[in-house]
Parts: structure tokens; C-alpha cells; sequence
């Protein structure tokens, strides 16, 4: 298959930016302007970055569309960070997941070794518990990996709730129990998650992209099945809650 070539990549970051910014949506893209590999489409991604001129407060790590692949990467963008108890702008095919958001202390710099989980928590200032709406700016979803890679990994918005109390660095130690209820108080979901481990990870792909500054976050989505839409509280037990209001 032809590479993407430049322009071709500049083009479809510029019907992602439009898509973005007017919110309509797009048919899959044209085999001459569809990236076909996971680097092509970072390409486009990083392009679609420029464009946007939105401040980018951390790196979020997500799940990808198809099974079987690893986790991927994508921007934080500071407007899409709402704090709960709070109502999603309209968004199209969203997709509702319990996440957790760490912002940091200390700068997480770049760098070869990984960081454990004592490094790692040492520099985070606070753990929040959050929802995370994915959303596509394709009208039927991605069709692929690298469109996907280069729709901002589906970035949507993450409705963040208060602080974690005190004493969250020793609970998540251990998996946490954790559910999501419906307005009419029905348990939507109910799991339990690694909080340690979906930090490291998150982490992780932040050490793989570049050091973030001081106050940046890491979001850590995907923790749960996607969950119904619509008004929605995420419990994680010892660390908060997030409300979604619709």
C-alpha cells in the first residue's frame, strides 16, 4: 500500500480539525487519505494537534477499538476536563468508562528505565476518580487502528471528581471494589479495579511520548465495559466518585 504522503496527512488532520470544531461527523476516509499503519496514524494525530491550538494538560491512555491490540495514547485537552457533578456537550457515538485521573506534583520526565509504583506516586499531587466519554468524529465509529490514532484516540471529554482522601497511595495497594449506578439507583456496573496498575501503565505511555511538567495529568480510561449513558455515579471504594449529571 502507498505510503501516506504529506499532504494527504495535512488534508485528513484538516477534515479532523473541522469535524472537531463544527461537530459534524465524517464517512471513513478515502484509501489515498486514510493512514494504514499505527505510525501514520500518530502522523495525523500530531498534525490534527497544530491545527486544534488547544492547551494540552497530560496524556491519556485508552483502550483500543479492537481487541488484541496494546493500549493507546492520546492528547488531554484542558476545556475537556470537567469537573463532576457534571453534563456532557453533545458528543457523537460516546463512550462512558470509569477512569482515574492523577495530577501531578513533580514533573514526570522522559527517560529509559520505567517507573515503579513508588516513584510514580511520590509525584502525584492528587487521584481522582473519573468517568471518561470516548467519542468518534467518524460518524460510525473509527473504522481502524490508525484512524482511531489519528482521531485523538477518541477523545471526548472526562468528567473529574474531587480529590481522593488521604491514605489513597496505601488503598490502591490493592484492587479497589468499584460500580457504577444509574440515576434510579440501579447498579449499572460492578467490578473491581487495579488502580496501581492503570497508573504504571498510564505512566508508561506518557514515558514513551515525551516528560510532562508539573501539574499535568494522566488519565488512565477504560477501566471498566462501557457503561450505559445518561446520569451516571462511579464509586470506587476508599478513593471517591464521579457524578455524571446526563
Amino acid at each position: 500500500m502507498a505510503r501516506l504522503t504529506a499532504e494527504a496527512a495535512r488534508t485528513a488532520a484538516g477534515y479532523l480539525a473541522e469535524a472537531i470544531t463544527t461537530g459534524r461527523t465524517l464517512a471513513p476516509f478515502p484509501p489515498e487519505l486514510s493512514p494504514a499503519t499505527p505510525a501514520e496514524g500518530r502522523r495525523v494525530a500530531v498534525l490534527l494537534h497544530a491545527l486544534l491550538e488547544m492547551p494540552t494538560v497530560g496524556v491519556r491512555l485508552v483502550p483500543p477499538p479492537a481487541p488484541g491490540s496494546t493500549p493507546v495514547a492520546g492528547p488531554v485537552f484542558a476545556p475537556r476536563l470537567l469537573h463532576a457533578p457534571a453534563a456532557t456537550p453533545p458528543l457523537n457515538r460516546p463512550t462512558p468508562m470509569a477512569a482515574l485521573v492523577a495530577q501531578l506534583a513533580q514533573p514526570l520526565p522522559a527517560r529509559a528505565r520505567p517507573w515503579s509504583f513508588r516513584e510514580l506516586s511520590g509525584r502525584i499531587a492528587s487521584l481522582h476518580v473519573a468517568i471518561d466519554i470516548g467519542a468518534s468524529r467518524f460518524t460510525s465509529g473509527a473504522p481502524d487502528l490508525p484512524c482511531f490514532m489519528a482521531d485523538l484516540a477518541g477523545h471526548g471529554v472526562v468528567v473529574v471528581g474531587r480529590p481522593a482522601r488521604s491514605g489513597w497511595r496505601e488503598a490502591i495497594l490493592t484492587p479497589r471494589a468499584a460500580r457504577a449506578t444509574a440515576a434510579d439507583g440501579t447498579i449499572a456496573w460492578r467490578g473491581t479495579i487495579d488502580a496501581a496498575k492503570a497508573l504504571r501503565e498510564s505512566a508508561e505511555a506518557a514515558r514513551s511520548i515525551g516528560a510532562l511538567p508539573e501539574g499535568a495529568v494522566l488519565v488512565a480510561a477504560g477501566l471498566s465495559p462501557v457503561l450505559p449513558e445518561g446520569p451516571l455515579t462511579l464509586s470506587i471504594a476508599g478513593l471517591g466518585k464521579a457524578e455524571l449529571t446526563a
